[in-house]
């Protein structure tokens, strides 16, 4: 379907972009999918003036340009519609029956839902050589095997750190001993004088560590202070701060 686009008389330019900059707007920050559900849905809005062609497809990974679909345990449907202005369109995730023995029973893993934008194709657009932008927005999809002990709240709640000192500023390591991603907006050290120093945040796997890097901070007030925000299934913002 998008090779159609490719192949006009105009050029496509695809885009990886946040929500804000699309006329396309997916109604979620991100998508959880048990594995005891058949099947989570997730609406896309056309906030623009004019229809628009939308495709979504799930990945492994972000880092990809999408023209190459992998062969993953799931399916939507539909995978390609036409919304038009100022409308929406809901998009079923169904997992497959062999979707939990191919993914650990002991912690969630990451998916990414791609939702690409494709502009339309007017008959003026056939006669003239126009650059024309595709934008795709990436969402994470979290598949959460059943039986996990705690919460993600837990988890965010939970997460332990570590203050070091590097050959330039500070190190802060955080440990997530929990089955859950923990997905962060920005982290914040507190430096001698008491301002905050923020660095943007990134998601902590399980079982797993991170390390934040403060090269700005030279000194730490005490035993020093550490903040971060993390993301709720429900896209919400919580902010915790530790103290070392």
């Amino acid at each position: 379907m998008l090779s159609k686009f490719i192949q006009s008389l105009c050029v496509l330019t695809l885009f990886v972009c946040s929500q804000s900059d699309a006329t396309i707007q997916i109604l979620a920050t991100r998508v959880v999918l048990n594995a005891a559900e058949k099947e989570q849905t997730v609406r896309i809005n056309n906030v623009g003036n004019e229809p628009q062609l939308v495709q979504v497809w799930l990945s492994s990974t972000d880092k990809t340009d999408g023209v190459k679909k992998e062969d993953l345990p799931f399916f939507i449907n539909p995978p390609a519609a036409r919304i038009n202005a100022q409308k929406g369109k809901v998009f079923r995730i169904f997992q497959m029956e062999d979707a939990a023995a191919k993914y650990p029973k002991d912690r969630e893993s990451v998916l990414w839902l791609n939702v690409l934008d494709i502009p339309p194709e007017t008959a003026a657009d056939a006669d003239k050589n126009q650059v024309k932008m595709a934008f795709r927005t990436l969402i994470k999809m979290f598949y959460r095997p059943a039986g996990l002990k705690g919460t993600p709240m837990e988890a965010g709640d939970s997460l332990t750190w570590q203050l070091r000192k590097a050959a330039v500023g500070y190190d802060v390591v955080g440990t997530n001993n929990s089955p859950f991603h923990v997905s962060m907006t920005s982290v914040w050290l507190t430096n001698a004088q008491g301002k905050e120093v923020e660095v943007t945040g990134e998601m902590i796997a399980p079982y797993s560590t991170i390390t934040y890097h403060f090269p700005k901070v030279a000194a730490v007030s005490g035993n020093g202070t550490f903040k971060y925000n993390y993301i709720t299934d429900l896209g919400a913002y919580i902010k915790r701060t530790y103290s070392f």
